[in-house]
C-alpha cells in the first residue's frame, strides 16, 4: 500500500531495462536455415531498498532481499534462426528461480549491411518481452536496436567480433491489485551496448555491457547448428 505513483513509474522504466531482449550477438545475419540455441545469465544493477522495488515486490519482513549483492540477476535460454539471407528471428525465456516471476519475448533482426570481405556488418532489430507469473501486475517492452560490428577471422576455428550499438525501448506497467490504485505508466529511453562475442567452431560464447539509467552486465554460451 506504500507504492507511490512516481515510484511505480521508476519501477516501470527499470523494469524495462531489466527485462530488455539482448541476444548478446554481433549484426551478422545467421543464413538461412541455421540454428542457435544458448543459455544467457545478466544482471542489472539496481537499489532494490529504493521504493520503486522495495514496495513493489511483497516482503513480509521490513528487510527486503530482492537481490544478493548489487546486481539482480537471473539465468534466461534464448532460441535464434535465420529464416533467410537477412533476417533472423529469436525467442526467449527466463524465470527467477526464487520467486514467482518470468519474463517472455521474441525479437526479428534485419540485415542491413554485410560484407564478408571486410568483416563489416551493420542490422536493425525489433523486440519485445511480456512479464509472466503475478497475477497483480502486467509489464511489457519494446525495443529497437542498431547494432553494428565487425568480425577477425584468427584461426580457422576462431572468430572474434566485437560491437555496439544503441536501443531506444517503451515500457508499459498495468497493476491489478486490490491495495493501490496506480495509473498505468508507459515510459521510453534509451540504452548503449558494447560487446563481443567469440565463435569457436559450433559453440560462442559472448559478453555484453549495457550503459542506461541502471546498467547491466551479460553473459551467452551458446550452440549453433
Amino acid at each position: 500500500p506504500s507504492l507511490t505513483q512516481s515510484a511505480w513509474r521508476q519501477f516501470t522504466q527499470e523494469a524495462g531495462l531489466v527485462a530488455y531482449f539482448r541476444p548478446l550477438t554481433d549484426a551478422r545475419p545467421m543464413g538461412a536455415g541455421n540454428f542457435e540455441v544458448a543459455l544467457l545469465q545478466w544482471g542489472t544493477a539496481i537499489d532494490d531498498t529504493e521504493s520503486a522495488w522495495n514496495d513493489t515486490f511483497v516482503h513480509p519482513y521490513d528487510t527486503h532481499w530482492l537481490i544478493d549483492g548489487s546486481r539482480l540477476a537471473f539465468p534466461g535460454l534464448t532460441v535464434r534462426a535465420g529464416l533467410n539471407d537477412r533476417i533472423d528471428v529469436g525467442a526467449y525465456v527466463t524465470k527467477n528461480v526464487n520467486s514467482n516471476y518470468g519474463f517472455y519475448g521474441g525479437q526479428l533482426q534485419y540485415n542491413v549491411l554485410n560484407q564478408p570481405s571486410s568483416g563489416w556488418a551493420v542490422s536493425g532489430r525489433m523486440s519485445f518481452v511480456s512479464l509472466f507469473g503475478p497475477e497483480d501486475v502486467d509489464l511489457s517492452v519494446f525495443g529497437l536496436d542498431l547494432v553494428g560490428s565487425r568480425s577477425f577471422p584468427v584461426t580457422t576455428w576462431l572468430t572474434l567480433s566485437p560491437y555496439a550499438g544503441v536501443s531506444s525501448y517503451l515500457s508499459r506497467s498495468h497493476e491489478k491489485s486490490a491495495v493501490v490504485n496506480l495509473g498505468d505508466e508507459i515510459v521510453t529511453g534509451n540504452q548503449a551496448m558494447l560487446g563481443a562475442s567469440a565463435q569457436l567452431w559450433r559453440a560462442n560464447v559472448a559478453v555484453e555491457l549495457n550503459s542506461a539509467r541502471v546498467h547491466t552486465r551479460s553473459l551467452k554460451v551458446a550452440f549453433t547448428f
